[in-house]
C-alpha cells in the first residue's frame, strides 16, 4: 500500500518522538535507584552537572531529582545574591560545555529526622576529574523522603571566596586541593 507523502512524514515524526521518549525514560530509570538513598541522590546531584568539554546537560534527569518547584539560592563567587527556580537555573546549562566542568563532593554532614534531611555538602570544581581544584564551597540541600524516594526540595550554594571553609565541613581523612590563586 502506498502512503501519501504527508502520512509517511507523520509516521517518521511519530517514531522519532517515541524513540526520544524511550531514551529519556531509560536514562531516567537509570537514576531511579539513586533517589532511593541519600547517598544515591547526592551522588546524582553532582553527576548530572559534571562532564567534559562538549557535555550536554540533561534537564529531564535534573528535574527528576527535584521536588516540584524547588528554589535555588546562591551567593556567587563575587558575592552577588541569586534566588530562582530550577527552570531558571537550567537555562544557564542549555548549551554544550565549552570546557570541562566537574563538581565533586569532598565532605558531607547530614542531619536527619524521620523523612526530612538536611545535607551540608562541601565541593570542589575542576576542569578535568583529577585536575587542580578551581573553586570550592558548600551546597546546603533540603530533602524529603516520600513515595519510596528522596526529593531535593531546595538547595543553596556558597562559594568559598574570602570566607574560608570551616574545618567541620572539610574532610578529616584526606587532604583537599587548594584552590588555585588562593
Amino acid at each position: 500500500m502506498k502512503y501519501p507523502v504527508t502520512q509517511k512524514y507523520s509516521i517518521v515524526i511519530l517514531l522519532l518522538i517515541l524513540s526520544g521518549s524511550v531514551v529519556a525514560d531509560s536514562t531516567k530509570s537509570s537514576f531511579e535507584k539513586d533517589v532511593r538513598t541519600l547517598d544515591g541522590i547526592i551522588g546524582a546531584y553532582y553527576k548530572i552537572v559534571s562532564g567534559p568539554e562538549g557535555f550536554k546537560y540533561n534537564p529531564t534527569i535534573d528535574t527528576f531529582l527535584h521536588a516540584p518547584n524547588p528554589i535555588i539560592t546562591r551567593f556567587t563567587e563575587t558575592g552577588e545574591f541569586e534566588r530562582h527556580t530550577l527552570i531558571e537555573e537550567q537555562k544557564y546549562l542549555e548549551k554544550p560545555y565549552t570546557e570541562g566542568f566537574y563538581e565533586t563532593e569532598i565532605h558531607r554532614t547530614v542531619e536527619r529526622y524521620a523523612n526530612l534531611a538536611h545535607v551540608w555538602s562541601t565541593y570542589e570544581t575542576r576542569a578535568i576529574p583529577e585536575g587542580k581544584a578551581l573553586t570550592r564551597g558548600i551546597n546546603s540541600l533540603s530533602l524529603y523522603f516520600k513515595d519510596g524516594r528522596w526529593w531535593i526540595a531546595s538547595w543553596s550554594t556558597q562559594y568559598e571566596g574570602t570566607n574560608k571553609l570551616p574545618g567541620k565541613y572539610l574532610p578529616k581523612n584526606r587532604l583537599t586541593s587548594k584552590v588555585s590563586g588562593k
